[in-house]
């Protein structure tokens, strides 16, 4: 399914509304309709399957998934067999009826049953690697490590038929396959657990899965690989569905299309996984069991192909009222339909000073002054928030902290780029955000930069990632969002791509060579060129052919003799109907505004993936491409947003929620924005050596500058793409840090902080406690907060700015300054 929306929530409006309060009808009435798909049966011979998918709706404009529970009758049983579970089985050549009853409701399915008198022959490629992927036999737990268990070793995954048909018939002398007694063959007896085995019996002697494996070996064994029909398309029923309690499962039905226009039921040759085990588990045929209330994507795979189902388990919520705040934007729109879907409500709308201090972080990474935040709750006009939003996004301060989003993932660190470089590189960086030249622009020229990376900055991009394949999964990380590395040494066992897809993106970046100079002062301070050849080629390694370059999920790029091939695929990169680049913009944007992207990983685009809210998303990226990809205009219209304002404190419905954006995401800043926050807050800034005074730590060129408070916080040396180099998580060293490290302690006794200024202006105890609270948490202390702070300082005597540096103390450590919310 790729990246395409499973789910068409805006349009089932009338049916949100039906669920947006607990149902009171009873649960046991029968249904009001009953459907069954498919339609209309045909097995071809033996082998064949058919998984029934039985839905009932009632008269709450609920659905349920009735095929456990329906009553199955052939009208001629010598034709088909139907099992408890729906699976209709075939017996002889004929045609039959399917009754499917549910209390007084009957649907009549017919059945064409050919083939039984003289059955095809198995499929290795349809039949036995999918067999042995659902199986467990070829994962990478198992025989599809790269070095196999016990001399066995498979493909993972089955994405070498080459190499599987030869260690299943040629290894150790074919004693894997017994021709002449099936039975005898290790292929059969070690999964069985007839003999030893340490992976455990995987089926039974009696199952499909046996006598489908035995008769391939009494067959001859034969590989198809070159005759077998391709696969062209993997189908799930239902694609999505919403199950309101009692409901509590889902059958699913997995369609394969291949390329003579044939089609199979392969829901018994499909491997299935969900994303999210917590909220519901997949039966090996397909059964989706609730655990939980929730949202799961139901993975089902065949033949290297995946198949996506959105299944949404929603419990009865008594707290639940079903109204929702008013709507800035079309953000809310979307955000808020989901929320009804699932039954979630909004949280309330953040205070004055919550939002200022939250927009100050998010747009400058800087705290506001105790005046902001006094001016700011004091004002009484329309529209203050939108005019603040506005002025954030006009200071300076603001390149500085969106320019560091970049230097992190660009590999802005000398030890790649050169001393000069890393200076040089970040201030490129910093002039195209304080410019706000439009994304797709500064992809194109960081993608297409030549020459020395010191009269050329962008040029340093290519200074870290030094050969074709490192160049592919960093470029396609950082700019489609799509982790793609795992298909270097096989096929990716979570999405699609392949091997090929893998070295087709790479060929676009074999071409790229550097020289030295013309600036060489030292190792760590020299200069590089890069410039483009018009020869070298990428080898795929299991294949050996040499692969031409292929647009990812796309066409094989047509290329004039001299075109560089890099500026075309920056072209493709950036054109308006590149199904992954906005995304993963808007993804990203959000992620750093709001805390958790709306695909999650922030760069793992994939369709095993999916967003938590998928039109969202899309209306996102298309806003972003129709204003022409202006990241200011983006930031503003989330910020604008009731979502991005909602209050950070929870309901009753919405407590459990980490996904759907009902509140604001309580997170740590980042390590940059702490530090300065603490340098702002004592009012003592940071003294970092070999820069000049009033350098931010957000201003900080280069990713190797040793900082201990930094390192404690997560700064990552920017060394790799991965928004996950940055450490987010709490730890010991931080609160060593906090507690008794040298950067606070100096910053808090510091004869030109914020205390001493308090103490030498002879500020009354009053304004000294609401100084403080202001400069640190952005608020005025509660009167219970401004009297226990007060009482200690009227009894402190000559140690009453000692006293004072306790409070500021305190409230550096207090969770609501070290936290963002």
């Amino acid at each position: 399914m790729g990246l395409q929306p499973l789910f068409g929530w805006l349009g089932r409006l009338i049916f949100l509304l039906a669920i947006g309060s607990p149902t009171t009808a009873a649960e046991n009435v029968e249904p009001t309709h009953l459907a069954v798909e498919p339609s209309e049966i045909t097995l071809h011979d033996r082998w064949d399957r058919v998984q029934l998918v039985v839905t009932g709706s009632f008269d709450n404009n609920h659905v349920r998934d009735l095929t456990g529970n329906a009553t199955y009758t052939v009208e001629s049983p010598q034709i088909a067999e139907v099992t408890q579970l729906g699976v209709v089985l075939p017996l002889s050549n004929g045609r039959t009826i399917v009754l499917v009853r549910k209390g007084s409701l009957e649907v009549r399915t017919p059945v064409q049953v050919d083939g039984m008198d003289s059955p095809r022959p198995v499929s290795f490629r349809r039949h036995v690697l999918p067999l042995l992927t659902r199986s467990g036999c070829n994962a990478g737990a198992c025989h599809g490590t790269p070095t196999g268990k016990n001399g066995f070793r498979l493909s993972l995954r089955g994405y070498d038929p080459a190499l599987d048909i030869g260690s299943l018939t040629r290894d150790t002398q074919g004693r894997r396959l017994n021709a002449q007694s099936p039975d005898q063959s290790l292929m059969l007896l070690k999964p069985t657990a007839q003999v030893a085995h340490e992976g455990g019996q995987r089926f039974d002697k009696s199952s499909y899965h046996y006598a489908h494996l035995r008769e391939w070996i009494n067959q001859g064994a034969d590989d198809d690989s070159a005759t077998s029909a391709r696969l062209t398309k993997l189908e799930v029923f239902p694609a999505d569905r919403l199950l309101a309690e009692p409901a509590a499962m889902q059958q699913l039905r997995i369609v394969a299309h291949f390329s003579d226009d044939s089609r199979r039921d392969v829901t018994h040759l499909a491997k299935f996984s969900v994303n999210a085990e917590s909220i519901a588990q997949v039966t090996p045929s397909g059964r989706v069991e609730k655990r939980k209330k929730g949202e799961v994507a139901v993975v089902a795979e065949y033949m290297n192909q995946m198949a996506t189902a959105r299944v949404i388990f929603l419990d009865r919520s008594p707290a639940y009222t079903g109204t929702y705040p008013p709507e800035n934007n079309d953000i809310d729109r979307h955000v808020f339909a989901k929320l009804k879907l699932m039954r979630i409500e909004a949280s309330p709308l953040c205070t004055d000073a919550e939002f200022l201090r939250r927009a100050s972080l998010d747009a400058t990474g800087t705290l506001p002054t105790p005046d902001d935040v006094r001016r700011f709750v004091a004002a009484t006009e329309a529209g203050k928030r939108a005019k603040l939003i506005d002025e954030l996004l006009d200071r300076p301060e603001f390149a500085d902290w969106w320019s560091l989003m970049w230097t992190d993932r660009l590999g802005c660190n000398q030890r790649f780029v050169g001393i000069r470089g890393a200076v040089k590189y970040h201030e490129w960086i910093h002039h195209a955000v304080a410019d706000n030249m439009p994304e797709d622009e500064f992809a194109r020229a960081i993608l297409t930069a030549r020459g020395g990376n010191y009269s050329h900055p962008p040029a340093s991009f290519y200074r870290r990632v030094r050969d074709p394949q490192v160049r592919a999964e960093e470029i396609s990380q950082l700019f489609l969002g799509v982790r793609i590395q795992c298909a270097k040494c096989h096929n990716h066992p979570g999405e699609r791509w392949t091997q090929d897809d893998y070295y087709s993106l790479a060929a676009f970046f074999a071409r790229i060579q550097y020289r030295d100079g013309p600036f060489f002062e030292q190792i760590y301070n020299k200069e590089e060129t890069v410039y483009s050849t018009r020869t070298g080629e990428v080898v795929q390694p299991r294949t050996g052919q040499v692969m031409a370059p292929k647009f990812l999920g796309g066409a094989l790029a047509t290329l004039r003799p001299d075109e560089d091939r890099v500026d075309a695929f920056a072209r493709w990169l950036t054109g308006p109907d590149n199904p992954y680049f906005a995304r993963a913009c808007a993804n990203r944007i959000w992620y750093h505004l709001v805390g958790r992207g709306i695909v999650d990983p922030v760069d793992d685009l994939r369709g095993t993936n999916p967003p938590s809210n998928a039109e969202l998303l899309d209306a996102l990226a298309a806003d972003f491409v129709k204003h022409g990809y202006d990241r200011k205009y983006l930031i503003r219209k989330i910020m604008l947003s009731r979502t991005y304002q909602l209050s950070w404190q929870t309901t009753p419905t919405n407590a459990d929620d980490d996904r759907y954006f009902s509140h604001a995401k309580v997170r740590l800043p980042r390590a940059e924005a702490i530090l300065d926050a603490i340098s702002s807050a004592t009012g003592s800034p940071e003294k970092f050596p070999n820069f000049p005074p009033g350098t931010t730590a957000a201003e900080l060129p280069d990713g190797e500058y040793k900082h201990p408070f930094l390192e404690a916080f997560g700064r990552p040396a920017r060394a790799m793409a991965c928004e996950c180099e940055r450490d987010t998580d709490t730890n010991f060293s931080q609160a060593l840090q906090l507690v008794g490290g040298k950067t606070v302690q100096n910053k808090l006794k510091s004869d030109k902080g914020r205390v001493a200024t308090l103490i030498a202006a002879k500020k009354s105890d009053r304004e000294i406690v609401e100084d403080l609270f202001l400069a640190t948490v952005s608020r005025f202390p509660t009167p219970e907060e401004q009297q226990a702070m007060e009482r200690r300082l009227a009894k402190a005597g000559d140690q009453r700015r000692k006293v004072a540096e306790d409070i500021l103390w305190a409230l550096l450590n207090h969770k609501e300054f070290l936290f963002q919310r």
